[in-house]
């Protein structure tokens, strides 16, 4: 597997286009945390791991909205 490792004091702005995957999307979703913005997720699988990320991010302050 490749790494990207960044350095710099420039703020990173874009988009990034993953698979749907089961394993891709439990790994995004807790990784918004650290984003100073709102962040969109499109493609998510409707698996019920998403759901219990979603409660808890709620319970730790997050918003979550569905489209």
């Amino acid at each position: 597997m490749e790494k990207l490792n960044i350095a710099g004091g420039d703020p990173l702005r874009g988009t990034v286009h993953i698979s749907g995957a089961k394993n891709s999307a439990v790994a995004l979703i807790p990784a918004t945390i650290l984003a100073d913005s709102p962040v969109t997720i499109e493609g998510l699988p409707h698996i019920s791991d998403i759901d219990t990320l979603r409660d808890l991010l709620e319970e730790i302050g997050g918003k979550y909205a569905a489209s």
